[in-house]
């Protein structure tokens, strides 16, 4: 199983680097004040071909070690990678909590703040360390670094589910009523109330490319899937707080927040630093089903009166936050 530890060592162990930069929280009348600040670009996999790369390489091997044990050693290297997901959910959860609201600077015990070295492993991050400088353009490396490890992992645990079920009958041989696989879980998706799917459209609609437009309306009126994801051309907290409101206002009905959340990763995408990024459990879990992050620009808000329900939009915003 040397290839299933390396990899579930690579998944937590994030490689912080130290490197000069300039503080821009700080000015001088001599110039720019610089400092040792944190940096996670090479591990950023929008930049670093490499780490993607072997992410997935190491994913693969790691398949071929868990095929290679009997099915109930096999639970056991399941169940504790099915743990450390629940580790990015608490990361999620953490940054969305303490995420610093527009025009606020990071900062340097921001990491520690969120409890980043007691979720992952980190080469040089040390208790008391607040010495470092913490940007945004960091922050958002290390948020792509993480997003890209949970999808790898949750991809893992979904191909090991598969492995398991094919297990369970031998192909070509014939099934007794006992052997009969067991009914498909029936996949929920949102349904909207009767009038809220076009008024969301049409705030909806002026964030996606033209010929992305019909396929969405098809999506949210009929359920029917695009031929690939959808991009959101703003930012993901955005899409996923427009759709909170709207469940939590009982305007989306016959599905819970969890299986929204599956929906949502299934059929969007959305845009941050100028790349079109998948949704993760973890992040739509800390803004759907969680209250610890607030939206500060939504795109809508739901307003009710006696004449019923309207949906408002906002400000045009491209950040989100």
């Amino acid at each position: 199983m040397d290839h299933f530890k390396e990899y579930f060592t690579f998944i937590q162990r994030f490689d912080l680097r130290l490197s000069d930069m300039r503080d821009k929280r700080k000015s001088s009348k001599a110039g720019p004040v610089t400092g040792l600040g944190y940096s996670i670009k090479h591990q950023n996999p929008y930049f670093s071909f490499e780490f993607r790369q072997r992410l997935r390489i190491l994913k693969e091997l790691a398949l071929i070690d868990i095929f290679g044990v009997d099915r109930k050693n096999r639970g056991a290297y399941v169940s504790q990678t099915k743990k450390l997901l629940i580790q990015f959910n608490r990361f999620w959860e953490n940054y969305f909590n303490h995420n610093p609201t527009a025009g606020e600077v990071y900062q340097d015990d921001f990491l520690l703040v969120i409890e980043f070295g007691e979720i992952f492993y980190t080469n040089i991050l040390e208790p008391g360390k607040v010495d470092v400088i913490v940007t945004p353009e960091f922050v958002d490396d290390l948020c792509d670094s993480v997003r890209e490890r949970e999808e790898s992992l949750a991809e893992f645990i979904e191909e090991i589910n598969v492995l398991e079920n094919s297990d369970k009958y031998d192909i070509g041989q014939p099934q007794t009523g006992q052997d009969a696989p067991a009914a498909l879980r029936v996949r929920r998706f949102p349904v909207f109330i009767e009038g809220i799917a076009d008024q969301f459209f049409k705030i909806f609609k002026g964030y996606f490319d033209e010929q992305e437009q019909q396929p969405l309306l098809s999506l949210l009126t009929t359920n029917v899937s695009p031929k690939k994801k959808l991009l959101f051309n703003s930012n993901g907290n955005q899409l996923a707080d427009a759709f909170k409101q709207l469940i939590e206002g009982n305007l989306i009905v016959s599905c819970n927040k969890a299986e929204l959340e599956s929906w949502i990763i299934e059929h969007f995408r959305y845009v941050s630093n100028g790349h079109a990024k998948s949704f993760t459990a973890g992040y739509l879990n800390g803004i759907v089903s969680s209250d610890a992050k607030i939206c500060k620009s939504p795109i809508l808000t739901v307003n009710m009166n006696s004449s019923g329900v309207i949906l408002v939009p906002t400000a045009r915003s491209k950040k989100g936050g």
